[in-house]
This record gives C-alpha cells, structure tokens and sequence, in this order.
C-alpha cells in the first residue's frame, strides 16, 4: 500500500472484517475499549495522516464538508459527538470513518454523485458506523483480542512514510486471523449503518433518496465492470437486499424536492476541474451543456479553474466576467477570483476582491486565509496580523490561522512571537514534540519581554507534558 490514505482504509476493513456479531449495548463495547482510547487512536492516525501527500489542504473543501457533515451529525442519534472531515486527493470512489469520528472522503467520490443529497446519504451511512460503536463493539466481542490489532495497524501506519514493505508486513500479521467466513457480519455493519444512516439523512431536511440513489448507482456500475469495482464496495459490501431495504424505507418518507447548494455545484466542478491533465478538463467544460442560468455559471467557474491550471489567467477572468453578478458574490468565486488577479499581475486587484469578497462573506474562513496570505504577498504583514488576531478570537482553534500568524511575525522580525504562534499550529494538530522545539528556539530568540517569557515558558511545560503523556499511551 503505497499511502496512509490506503493504509486507512485497511484500517477501516480490518475492524469490519472481525465482526462475530453485534452486541446490543453499545456501552457494554466501551468497557472494553473506552472512548478515551478510540479518540486517541483517531489523533494519532490524523496526525500522520494530515502530513500525507494524499491528504488535501483545501479550505473550501474541508469547510464545506465540514458544515454539511456538522448538519447530518445534529441530526444523528449522537449529537454530541465529536467529527471531523477530511477530503483525500484520490480519484476513485470511496469514503471511509476511522477511529474518533474522522470521515474520509476521497475527490472522486465527491465528483461522482450527481445531487448533494448523494453526498449526505454517503456521509450520513459514515456517521452511523461511528455513532453506533461499530470499533468498540467488534472489539468487545473479540474480548480484547482486537486491540493488539488496532494497535498493529497504528504502527503500520507510522511505518508507511518510510518503508512500504514493513508497512504491509505490518497490516499483514495485524490482519491474520481475520477469516473469510466472518464477512457475512460486516454486511451486518452495513445493514444498520443503513437503517441509522437513513434516518439520520431524513432528519436533516435533505432528500432521503440520496442514499439509495447513490448505492444503487453503485451496485449498476459493479454489474457493467465486474473486475473494476468501485473502492467503496471493496470496503462496504453491497447487496441487492440492502437497496431494497433502503428502497422500501423510502415508501414511508414524505417525498420533498432539495435543491443542490451553490457551494457544492462549485466545488463539484473544482474537482472536475483538477482532475487528469489541465488542457482535458478545459476540453471537458467547453462541450459541456446548461439548462439554466445556475448551470451555466458553474460551467464558467469550471472553466476557469481548468484555464488557470493550464496557465491561461486572461481567459480564465473572461469566463469569470460571464458568471452572474449575484452568483460571482460567492466565496468560492471571489476566491478563485483573487487567484485569477495574482496569476495576471494584479495584486492590488486581487487585495480588494478579497477584501470585499471577505465583508460580505464574514464567516468564510477561507476567504480569511487567502486575504491574509495576499496581505502577506503584497508585503502588508501588519495589515495580516490585525485580520488574523481578529480570526483567532472567533476560531481559537484553528491551526492554519497560527502559522500564517507565524509568517506575519516573522515578517515583522519578531522572532520570538513568530515560534510561538508556529508552536500553537504544531499543537492544534496534536505534534507536541513539533510544538516544545518551536517554544525552546522562542526561548532562544533573544526577547527579554517578561511577559511573553512568562507566557513561553508556561506553555512550554504544558506541552511537555503533553509529549511525555503521548509517548506513555503509544
């Protein structure tokens, strides 16, 4: 396996693959594996996972998953729980959830459904096999067996970076007793995943067919291409029974008509627009047909996002100039936008949009990192730090706002905030040891500000203890 992202999914099939039954109780599994120790081993993954050249930092991505995946876990049967979402840069279909509620969704799953609803039904199916217990509770009826296992699979994980054969070998021994025989209970998995992920899906206000739509798409192509399976069905196995299941559930569901949003009309044709060779996706958009105004505006934005890869910035800002005015007040379209501006000489061009693109879109965090970035750009380092302490206070958790408020310091030359700032980024992703060495150069830097030694000093013995607590728990 050649990345963590396909380690990840061994992961995913390991655990599915040990299921003897399905205990009643969930909290009967947490006796035996905690939520402590599934949220653990969740970081521990995402922080190895997150430095992967598959895992993909899109902000307009990650946030829009994000807001879609906050909708439907709301609407679960665990509310409360913790998610994140990610996005993988991987052209086949699949999606994945790993310990401590991180989905994976791989680009050409995203590019693949036809309806946003599609998208949630998938997410929605993801969410229930973490809010069930599905690791804690095949764990529980392996009575403990399995967390050598999981175990096994993390050290894989940290050895793929390196070494792919001692990875394999790694996930090879992790999975040995896992027997052919016991698939019949995975379908188990699925079958409630289904049920709960169904229920999940209508609750909150989206089209309930996505779901059976999506699978039963799915299950057509397998039939077409038999030796060319979707990945998802390599991972959730699907059957005739299970949409007809999903089918019949549908009969008692009120049928209400969902329109797609625009962000994910615009992010669908993003991806599109990245994939395979630039000048083939600008082909793609050109001969592709519209039925209305909506239509035609994605296919400008799709377009522009191919030119600009293809290094043709004029005719990418004259396809953005056909997008309709209320449409291009977007913040995924000013964004590109601004990219545009840059990509034709026009920084001063690019600063405004994003900057109005920013007022009038007050919550997009990704607007605010590409304002920030373009103040960097044009040598505004000041002018960044007003904007990032102004994000900091609304999102005091968000890693790439700290280095960016680590590029700005630096900027300034005021090597001492620079470490510290780097140090708080290293530590929202949970690389403490990252973290400590970053305070120890602030310490380092020559600052003789009291106060800011205090702080350093203070947060550094923190984040020792932190380091030494993640080394005794590996």
């Amino acid at each position: 396996m050649r990345s963590l992202r396909a380690i990840a999914i061994a992961l995913l099939l390991s655990y599915s693959a040990q299921a003897a039954e399905l205990p009643d109780l969930g909290e009967v599994a947490r006796t035996t594996f905690s939520a402590a120790q599934e949220a653990k081993l969740g970081r521990e993954i995402m922080r190895q996972i997150r430095i992967d050249r598959d895992y993909l930092d899109d902000p307009e991505l990650t946030e829009y998953l994000n807001n879609l995946g906050d909708r439907l876990a709301a609407a679960s049967e665990d509310p409360g729980r913790h998610f994140e979402f990610f996005v993988v840069r991987d052209a086949t279909i699949n999606a994945f959830a790993l310990p401590g509620g991180y989905i994976g969704v791989h680009t050409g799953l995203f590019s693949a459904t036809r309806s946003e609803s599609e998208l949630a039904g998938v997410l929605a199916h993801e969410i229930a096999h973490v809010t069930q217990n599905h690791i804690a509770r095949i764990v529980a009826v392996q009575n403990n067996a399995l967390l050598p296992t999981l175990a096994a699979l993390a050290v894989a994980i940290l050895a793929a970076r390196s070494n792919a054969q001692v990875s394999q070998a790694a996930i090879a021994s992790a999975q040995a007793y896992s027997v052919q025989s016991q698939l019949d209970f995975t379908r188990e998995h699925e079958r409630e995943a289904d049920r709960v992920g169904f229920q999940t899906l209508s609750r909150s206000g989206l089209d309930a067919s996505g779901m059976a739509s999506f699978f039963e798409r799915l299950q057509t192509q397998t039939r077409l291409y038999e030796n060319n399976a979707p990945a998802y069905l390599r991972t959730h196995p699907l059957n005739f029974e299970r949409i007809a299941d999903m089918q019949n559930r549908l009969q008692d569901v009120a049928y209400h008509q969902v329109a797609d949003s625009l962000d994910y009309r615009l992010l669908r044709a993003k991806i599109q627009a990245q994939q395979g060779e630039a000048n083939d996706a600008v082909k793609r958009f050109a001969n592709q047909s519209y039925q209305d105004e909506q239509d035609e505006a994605v296919r400008h934005y799709g377009m522009a996002v191919a030119l600009l890869r293809a290094n043709q910035a004029e005719r990418a800002a004259a396809e953005l100039q056909a997008i309709p005015r209320k449409i291009g007040q977007s913040a995924i379209v000013q964004n590109l936008a601004a990219d545009v501006a840059f990509a034709r000489g026009r920084g001063g061009e690019a600063l405004a949009l994003l900057r109005n693109g920013l007022a009038a879109n007050p919550d997009s965090r990704p607007l605010a990192y590409a304002y920030a970035k373009a103040l960097l750009r044009q040598g505004q380092p000041t002018s960044a730090l007003e904007l990032l302490h102004k994000q900091l206070r609304l999102h005091p958790d968000d890693a790439q706002l700290y280095e960016l408020q680590a590029q700005a310091y630096q900027a300034l030359k005021r090597t001492m905030e620079s470490h510290m700032a780097q140090a708080e980024a290293y530590a929202r992703r949970d690389e403490y040891r990252a973290a400590v060495e970053q305070l120890q150069l602030a310490l380092k830097s020559g600052d003789r500000d009291f106060y800011r030694l205090s702080i350093a000093e203070a947060r550094l013995r923190q984040l020792q203890a932190l380091v030494e607590r993640q080394e005794v728990t590996r």
